[in-house]
Formats: structure tokens, C-alpha cells, sequence
């Protein structure tokens, strides 16, 4: 499996099964996609509805998936204080090759022990510090909770060449330093580290 970040909340897992992109910028949507298997997921509601062509599956909340042999979970979180808003979020965890993967979405609040049971199990956790509102040691808290084998946060700035403030916040609460950030991540279920690890991703032009 690889990871490539898209910038922002949007990320690309890419299986031997089939690829998912996640909350992906128009640009990524455009031209074609040589997976036949290519599924597009949104966090929020009242994004892009139209499948573009190529692409296998659009979805865009709750829910369960099966889509060829990828199996996804969508489950309701936060995408704002929940005092002021229901508008929801949607974390998706997906099931290919053996790996557990967690994108967050657009987290407005920490997701609710409910919520969190739901997804279960994580071993990739893919965030994006630089657009939620939740503090570095909220996010921090709501990423050990989860429990990850491999943190992948997005946030790094290819113009500076540095990661952004709120990421670098994030890192420093999660106790990481000096990373080098790569263009993508490969993992497979052997591959998995026996104690968290934190990959630092580049988003693709």
C-alpha cells in the first residue's frame, strides 16, 4: 500500500485492490485514472456529487462500503463545536491489504468514545492539523486514543520547505523531531513498526 498526501485533508491510499482519495483538491480529479477501481471519498456533505469519469465510486458520509475487494467505514464525528453546529464530519477507515487505515476528515470536535469505538482498530491514521480547529494537545490526545502503528499528519509546506505552525505543533506535543518528509509512504501489514511511528509527507504538485 502507498500513501501520498494531496494537501490539506486530502490523502491517496492506493492498494493493490483499488485507490481511494479522499477529500482530493479538483485538480486530482481531472484527467484520467488508470485504476479502474479508483473510489472518492468526501468528509463533508455538499462537496462535488458528480462521479467523475473513470472513478468507481463516489462517497460522501456514514456508512458501510464495498466496493470491488475495499472495504470502507464511514462514521459520523464533529465537524464543528457540537454545542453550536450538527453539521457532521465523516472519518473513514478503510480495509485493503490487510492495513487498517483512518483518515479524520475535517475534525470539528474529538470524536466521542462511541465514535471512536466504531472505527476500531487503526494502524494508519491520516490527519490534517493545519484545518481543524482543535488544538495540538486536543489533536495529540485524539491521536493516542487511536492508537496508530503510523501517524500520518498532512501540513508541510512545499514553499518553505518546512512544515506548517499548527503541524509543527502537533509533532512537538507527539514528542517527534526532525523528520525528514518523503514524497510517499509504503506499508504493508508485515511492515507494520512494533511502536508508533510519524511519516512527514510532501504533497504531490
Amino acid at each position: 500500500m502507498e500513501i501520498r498526501s494531496l494537501g490539506r485533508s486530502g490523502f491517496e491510499v492506493k492498494s493493490a485492490v483499488g485507490t481511494v482519495l479522499i477529500d482530493p483538491p479538483d485538480t486530482a480529479l481531472s484527467g484520467s485514472f488508470p485504476d479502474p477501481n479508483t473510489i472518492v471519498a468526501f468528509s463533508k456533505r455538499g462537496g462535488r456529487r458528480d462521479v467523475p469519469s473513470g472513478v468507481a465510486k463516489l462517497i460522501e458520509g456514514p456508512g458501510e462500503y464495498e466496493i470491488g475487494s475495499v472495504s470502507i467505514r464511514g462514521v459520523a464525528t464533529p465537524a464543528d463545536d457540537p454545542a453550536v453546529s450538527h453539521e457532521i464530519n465523516t472519518a473513514y477507515l478503510i480495509d485493503a491489504d490487510g492495513v487498517l487505515v483512518c483518515s479524520t476528515g475535517g475534525l470539528g470536535s474529538a470524536p466521542d468514545a462511541a465514535s471512536t469505538q466504531q472505527l476500531g482498530k487503526v494502524n494508519v491514521l491520516l490527519l490534517d492539523p493545519e484545518q481543524s480547529p482543535l488544538s495540538a494537545d486536543e489533536l495529540a490526545a485524539t491521536t493516542r486514543n487511536f492508537e496508530p502503528d503510523v501517524v500520518v499528519p498532512s501540513g508541510f509546506d512545499n514553499a518553505s520547505s518546512k512544515p506548517g505552525k499548527l503541524l509543527s505543533s502537533l509533532l512537538s506535543e507527539l514528542g517527534v523531531k526532525d523528520l525528514e518528509p518523503q514524497p510517499k509512504v509504503t506499508i504493508s501489514r508485515s511492515s507494520l513498526p512494533d511502536s508508533r511511528t510519524t511519516v512527514l509527507l510532501t504533497p504531490t504538485a
